[in-house]
């Protein structure tokens, strides 16, 4: 059981590490609604579609490299406050370091950990607790979703986590008093092109 949480434990740190959901502060007025990804980068990330909700706010793209593992992480985020409060639409992926990809051959039970630390590590940033966690599959890949309340149980974040060909690819969206029929829909809207 100790050795367990300790793994557990190792696997967290890694993934806090290298998925890091950094949110911009101040956002201007746009009328962006749907990003698609299709640029050229060192790491080897799958072309998507996601269908950002159409706000007065902008996506802000912002692009880190974990020291610790010199694997970059691009984050796309939509955020602001309407009549019910702050939200955030958010997107992050990245290739699965060596070390990562090493635990998993070596220990395929070790994914869904990892899936479960990316998921509690970004949403415990925004307060959250309550975590239910559910197995999920996208095309062929595995992946997992949760769900958490926020804002003193008056919001909540919903996340999915998919590994696909070697790279992390997390989707959320949150806020307080938020319509989960508008978060499912930007969920739902990931596309493998």
């Amino acid at each position: 059981m100790n050795r367990k949480l300790r793994h557990f434990k190792f696997l967290r740190l890694i993934i806090i590490l290298t998925l890091f959901a950094s949110c911009s502060k101040g956002q201007s007025k746009s009328e962006n609604k749907k990003l698609t990804r299709t640029e050229e980068t060192k790491q080897t990330i799958p072309k998507f579609d996601i269908e950002f909700p159409k706000t007065e706010y902008k996506v802000e793209k912002t692009e880190t490299t974990n020291s610790s593992h010199d694997v970059p992480v691009t984050n796309l985020i939509l955020q602001g406050k309407d009549k019910n409060g702050p939200f955030m639409y958010f997107v992050a992926y990245n290739a699965v370091p060596d070390k990562l990809k090493e635990i998993i051959k070596n220990d395929p039970n070790s994914l869904n950990i990892a899936f479960q630390a990316m998921l509690t590590g970004s949403a415990t940033k925004l307060g959250g607790t309550n975590f239910i966690f559910t197995e999920i599959k996208y095309k062929n890949f595995n992946g997992m979703e949760s769900i958490c309340k926020v804002f003193d149980g008056e919001g909540i974040i919903k996340s999915r986590v998919y590994m696909i060909d070697g790279n992390m690819i997390m989707t959320s969206a949150g806020g307080k008093n938020i319509d989960i029929e508008t978060v499912n829909k930007f969920l739902n809207s990931f596309r493998l092109k």
